[in-house]
């Protein structure tokens, strides 16, 4: 009876790691995946107060996709006005378009990136909170996103 039970913990201990390993071994890859360099311009190109800029390639991830498409979302539910009126100006952006190289020199973009531009100057890079909410916890980024954008155009 002992070695029933010693059995099944082994195999449940056996079971959390691998579920901890195909956790870590898809942390690694959407990390890698997704990976950007950091920015270090901060020029707008447009009249706009905010552009809202998402940087991809063209061939892109789940959670890539879920970014513009709930960027889109967010901004058509909070700030069509804005979007209308050209105070907010939104640009998804192939990086790997000649057209677009020198957009993504600039910005020093390598890899999906969501940028909210001021025509001050300032870049608020929200990539970090794109990637961890845009796929998973919509709801999350929705609030975010729209709390950031809210705070660049104040």
């Amino acid at each position: 009876m002992n070695n029933n039970i010693s059995l099944i913990g082994k195999a449940q201990n056996n079971k959390q790691l691998l579920l901890f390993a195909a956790a870590l071994v898809y942390v690694s890859i959407f990390t890698v995946a997704c990976h950007r360099t950091r920015v270090n311009q901060q020029e707008t190109p447009t009249n706009a107060i905010l552009n809202v800029y998402f940087f991809h390639l063209t061939e892109r991830c789940d959670a890539c996709t879920a970014i513009e498409e709930n960027t889109r979302k967010v901004l058509a539910k909070y700030f069509s006005e804005q979007l209308n009126n050209g105070k907010i100006v939104f640009r998804s952006i192939n990086i790997e378009k000649r057209e677009n190289k020198n957009i993504a020199e600039k910005y020093q973009v390598s890899y999906t990136s969501l940028l909210l531009i001021r025509a001050d100057g300032d870049v608020t890079d929200f990539t970090n909170s794109s990637m961890n909410y845009a796929n998973m916890n919509p709801s999350k980024f929705e609030e975010l996103l729209k709390a950031e954008i809210d705070k660049n155009l104040n």
